[in-house]
């Protein structure tokens, strides 16, 4: 569930019968005042308006009713501004203002992937049905909306009819990477971008209850107008995964299913060139929106309209979602808090396995799929297998599910981890997310644990511009220690703990250490001179038999070893006080409760807890 989308030569596109009749009920609904008509619908959903035409358009909408408020909340690489669209019965301004109704606060956002554009458009004709129009006015007695029309808008502007060569229509749409080329879908953890950092201020300040986030599909075709995605595997809390499977399966999913609108779960292929081989149900990290609401306990919904369908299709049954979430609301509302509220409330206890990376077993289940019919043929061009769909032939597949999600990775929860003031990068990135940490106004000795690493490798090309560490070795270190004055401790009482370790336990596939905010650690900074090493080594071997021993072994056995006169050498500087100790030794500390509280009584006159980091939480 990464929103790695697959190739597939274009088909026409298929619309399923009951949803035929349900979008041309829906253009009643979309048939108000011709002033309030959005760009797509006054195109007949030949075009989607720009970033200005769609901001001026909320602009208006502001302008027109008290029950929508807009606002900047951020700025852009290319210096666009990044605007939030707030709409509640209250006209709430706030997100303290959002909170006091005792309402759920929903985050929707859409145009992360802006060639993937038509949830923008259709939250401009949401906005409009429950304001203006008075047309689903009472659905805005279930919840706070706060909306992002257009998360990436540097990328919305690269504007043009090539930029997504799977989808059918419109006339042309916007880029999927940012002005400066990164996927803002994998930028939620290291949040290298403006426009990530300008979300997270967002994300912190609304506290929203809910995510939902709207994009459309590449891959395989299929009769689905809709797929989605939503977390349930130990990357979340047990109270909000519950939440999910009884709010958008038993409740959501139905609702939409009678009115002509099969929602599949969200295709990711065993095989790329034949989906009867299969699909697979992951956990997703926190990089990916819904895997970081995961993180800091919200439940979180992906949503995938098919690219094959047309654009008013696709419009359609995004609106019928939206709505009929809203009604859902209506009815679940009070139990979302409930479960946000008790995943807050969870804390990992020292000790506790605190999953960080997933997989899959083995195991399968047989599911109904809603497909089409298909060929495979060699191909005289590419010498692989061509695909070839015919979406006018409807078919119901079996096809085996893996879903069954594996921890592959886990740390034991520490009592707080301590970061160094030299680290300053890693700090801020910290405070973005919201997590609360003290600094330490002293410097103080007392008991840590630190990772050593042994054998570490980069991936050989970049990856959302940075080279990612692939492989890494690592043990644990525990001793006396020194934290230098100035460095922040992050108590994992706290409900982002979870978060906190994502970022900073070296086993995650997403900490900062695997981004390369720390491959300083890995660079020698001196060196020994090989005149120096001949002269100490041999009184070394001299000095010490089992040392001698060793090195005789390593050369018998290591050929690459032998030839190499630098790595020789290296063996006895390593094991000289004259070695870096710092050398492959993570600078982040753990604490257990012992040490944390023995630094807390040391240094309890001297805290300082700065406010600015703390996150409001109800």
């Amino acid at each position: 569930m990464t929103c790695e989308h697959r190739s597939q030569t274009a088909s026409a596109p298929r619309i399923h019968p009951l949803a035929v009749l349900l979008a041309l009920a829906l253009a009643a609904p979309f048939a108000v005042a011709a002033d309030w008509r959005t760009p797509a619908e006054a195109s007949d959903y030949m075009r989607t308006p720009r970033y200005a035409e769609t901001m001026a358009y909320f602009e208006r909408l502001d302008a027109a009713s008290p029950q929508v408020v807009m606002q900047r909340f951020g700025s852009s690489a290319e210096g666009r501004a990044m605007k939030v669209v707030i709409v509640s019965a209250e006209g709430v301004a706030t997100p303290e203002a959002a909170h006091a109704t005792g309402k759920p606060v929903v985050f929707v956002q859409a145009a992360i992937h802006p060639g993937e554009h038509e949830g923008k458009d259709v939250l401009m004709a949401l906005v409009r049905d429950l304001t203006v129009s008075g047309k689903h006015a009472d659905l805005l007695d279930t919840a706070v909306l706060v909306l992002v029309p257009i998360f990436n808008v540097d990328g919305h502007e690269r504007f043009g009819p090539y930029n997504r060569i799977n989808q059918n229509g419109p006339e042309a749409m916007g880029w999927r990477g940012t002005g400066t080329r990164l996927n803002l879908n994998r930028d939620y953890a290291k949040a290298d971008t403006p426009e990530m950092r300008a979300w997270l201020a967002l994300w912190n300040a609304w506290n929203p209850d809910l995510l939902i986030d709207m994009h459309n599909t590449n891959g395989a075709d299929y009769q689905y107008a809709m797929t989605w995605a939503f977390e349930t595997a130990a990357n979340i809390e047990a109270p909000l995964a519950d939440w999910q499977r009884r709010a958008f399966d038993d409740v959501l999913k139905p609702a939409l299913e009678k009115q002509g609108w099969p929602i599949g779960l969200y295709v990711s292929l065993k095989d790329p060139t034949n989906l009867e081989a299969g699909l697979t149900e992951g956990a997703s990290g926190p990089r990916f929106s819904v895997g970081y609401a995961a993180a800091v306990n919200r439940p979180g919904l992906l949503l995938e309209t098919h690219m094959l369908k047309d654009f008013r299709t696709r419009a359609a049954v995004n609106h019928a979602l939206m709505l009929e979430l809203l009604r859902t609301l209506g009815r679940e509302g009070d139990s979302l808090q409930a479960a946000v509220a008790a995943a807050d409330a969870k804390r990992f206890a020292e000790g506790e396995a605190i999953p960080l990376a997933f997989g899959l077993d083995d195991a399968t289940e047989t599911i109904d799929f809603l497909g089409v019919t298909s060929t495979r043929t060699r191909s005289d061009i590419s010498g692989a297998d061509w695909v070839q769909y015919d979406p006018s032939t409807p078919v119901t597949l079996r096809v085996p599910l893996q879903r069954t999600v594996t921890v592959t990775a886990a740390a034991p929860a520490p009592a707080a981890y301590v970061v160094p003031p030299a680290w300053h990068e890693l700090i801020e990135r910290l405070q973005a997310h919201g997590i609360t940490m003290t600094r330490l106004n002293a410097e103080t000795p007392l008991e840590s644990a630190r990772y050593r690493f042994g054998k570490v490798e980069w991936a050989a090309r970049p990856f959302e511009g940075r080279h990612a560490i692939t492989t890494l070795e690592q043990r644990d270190e525990r001793g006396p220690d020194t934290l230098p004055a100035g460095s922040w401790l992050l108590r994992m009482d706290q409900p982002k703990a979870r978060l906190a370790a994502l970022l900073l336990e070296p086993a995650s596939p997403d900490s900062f250490l695997r981004w390369g905010f720390l491959d300083a650690i890995f660079e020698d900074k001196e060196y020994a001179e090989p005149r120096v090493m001949e002269a100490m080594a041999r009184d070394m071997l001299a000095k010490d038999p089992a040392l001698k021993a060793e090195f005789e072994a390593k050369l018998a056995s290591d050929a690459a070893f032998a030839a190499d006169p630098a790595a020789r050498l290296r063996f006895f500087y390593v094991r000289t006080p004259y070695f870096d100790s710092e050398f492959s030794r993570d600078p982040i500390r753990r604490l257990d409760a012992a040490a944390l509280a023995g630094l807390e009584q040391t240094l309890r006159p001297k805290l300082s807890n700065l406010g600015h980091n703390s996150t409001h939480h109800p």
